[in-house]
């Protein structure tokens, strides 16, 4: 089965992105929100919605895999890749990785999430596009994702419930019934 298009979607997260050197330097909090000016590259606000890419692969039978390119919170400090907005990498993603999936044959995970993750792409595209490219494994074999993982890995999978992390950020006592 092959991937016939390639077609990508702004979207939000379930968190905001907050610069972080504003937050320990200049800006105060108010509420949800911090009041001052940014202090990163290409913020517009010390706080401010995150935003997301859907990246779907097209299959030729119809069906459709879906990944989602999503950042971390604090976004272009530490060392991590800078914000990720969807105007600024859905054209990356349409001139840079589509053509890298477009009319090609699924194959393995492995090989297939190799693809990007061997390229110098922000650290939220490699994570979308190596989710669409398991969900493509998974509809192409009729198996869970989780059931794809466990064979390739040589795993086995778990009887019990697997704990989740969750984010709170700074305010954790505040925010443990969002985390919920």
């Amino acid at each position: 089965m092959k991937i016939i298009d390639v077609v990508c979607a702004p979207g939000r997260t379930g968190f905001f992105f907050d610069d972080q050197k504003a937050i320990k330097t200049t800006a105060t909090a108010d509420g949800n929100a911090y009041i001052g000016e940014p202090c990163t590259p290409g913020f517009t606000r010390v706080r401010q919605a995150g935003e997301s890419i859907a990246i779907m692969f097209i299959l030729e039978d119809g069906q459709i895999a879906h990944g989602d390119c999503a950042a971390v919170q604090y976004s272009g400090t530490g060392g991590r890749d800078p914000l990720f907005l969807a105007a600024d990498f859905i054209p990356v993603i349409m001139k840079e990785v589509a053509p890298l999936y477009k009319g090609k044959e699924i194959s393995t995970f492995r090989e297939m999430a190799h693809t990007v993750d061997s390229k110098p792409f922000h650290t939220a595209i490699r994570y979308g596009v190596t989710q669409a490219c398991l969900d493509a494994v998974a509809k192409k074999n009729k198996k869970l994702m989780a059931q794809i993982v466990a064979c390739e890995y040589g795993l086995e999978l778990s009887d019990n419930l697997i704990p989740i992390f969750s984010q709170s950020g700074d305010e954790r006592y505040t925010n443990v019934d969002k985390m919920i």
